[in-house]
């Protein structure tokens, strides 16, 4: 395997060209060889199509590097990711158009008042008309045929009367009436979404490498879902704890590797699984032959969890570097985790 800063140039190139898969690929290994390279999880940040994920990754650099202000301008673009992909877009929003209801019965208001007005000037008009038809000679001055009105009638009444008999049939104010009620076209109105306020996610501990109590469970490593599976093992106690987020689900004594031989350390996932498989250890150097190794899971380079039905001696230490289980343990681990597991070995 190429090491931490081969594979952080590779993922690079893969970034400019564009080639973001391999890009993730490759950061994921240089983290497993180095899980306190701040640089590396930002780079991963930027290739994670989740901005929950990519937030994640970034507090983590935040946490191992806090001072570097790439972290910072990188926590920053994160949360605008994670605020525009909660903010409904502008063409999802319903677009709600309010009737004018008002309209309809506006009109026929209006209709019943020029109405009645045309209706009351044609009768003053007649009236008046019979008025003047039986007044005396002296009432018409210079051939006009204008009646006089009586002098007698109020101000108001004298008003009425000469508007009704110069009023056209159809008089001026109800074209100004319907053209001022007439509405210009307006813009169809819209709601406009409330902001809605997205609280930063809470940063996730980074975890302390400490023996578990019995029936306290160990902090659950950063990047581990709420309910997600992932094995915790302890190399002090020789245990192995299966958590589901933060519930305990199994747990069994183990034998990892000597002190000569000692099992690496660090939070790795499950990239290989095979049932059975038998391991040769002259290929590196040392002097053991075993056929039908059950339920193998490497979680790095030759590094695995196994069934070992060779010794009975679990909680002490016996490998030459894997973490050995009971078989029937190991096969309870096997149908329950899958590729991508997470391991977290600790002192």
């Amino acid at each position: 395997m190429a090491n931490r800063q081969t594979l952080i140039q590779q993922a690079r190139y893969a970034i400019k060209n564009g080639n973001k898969p391999q890009a993730q690929v490759l950061l994921q290994q240089a983290i497993q060889q180095d899980p306190n390279d701040y640089q590396a999880w930002l780079l991963l940040a930027g290739v994670t199509d989740s901005p929950e994920q990519s937030l994640q990754y970034i507090e983590r650099a935040e946490m191992l590097n806090p001072h570097d202000p790439s972290v910072a301008k990188a926590r920053q673009w994160a949360e605008n990711q994670l605020g525009e992909s909660e903010v409904p877009h502008p063409e999802t929003i319903p677009i709600i158009r309010q009737r004018n209801w008002w309209k309809p019965a506006l009109w026929a208001a209006l209709a019943l008042i020029i109405l009645f007005g045309v209706g009351t000037a044609v009768i003053l008009a007649t009236n008046l008309q019979n008025t003047a038809a039986t007044q005396s000679p002296r009432q018409i001055v210079n051939n006009d045929p204008t009646p006089i009105l009586n002098m007698t009638a109020t101000p108001t009444t004298q008003a009425v009367a000469q508007l009704a008999i110069s009023a056209e049939p159809h008089s001026r104010a109800k074209q100004i009436a319907v053209n001022d009620l007439e509405d210009p076209p307006r813009a169809e109105w819209t709601i406009t979404p409330t902001p809605t306020n997205t609280p930063s996610p809470t940063p996730t501990l980074v975890p302390t490498y400490l023996s578990p109590q019995v029936g306290k469970p160990a902090n659950r490593p950063f990047g581990v879902k709420s309910d997600e599976p992932w094995i915790d093992v302890d190399l002090t106690a020789q245990t192995l704890n299966a958590y589901e987020g933060n519930e305990l689900v199994y747990t069994t004594k183990i034998s990892s590797g000597t002190n000569d031989n000692p099992t690496v350390t660090g939070m790795f996932r499950v990239w290989l699984r095979l049932e059975s498989q038998t391991m040769d250890g002259a290929r590196l150097g040392y002097d053991y032959y075993l056929e039908n190794v059950p339920y193998v899971m490497y979680f790095f380079e030759d590094y695995a969890l196994h069934g070992a039905y060779w010794h009975n001696n679990f909680g002490y230490q016996m490998s030459h570097g894997c973490v050995n289980l009971a078989p029937s343990d190991a096969g309870w681990l096997f149908n329950w985790s899958a590729y991508g597991t997470v391991v977290n070995v600790h002192h």
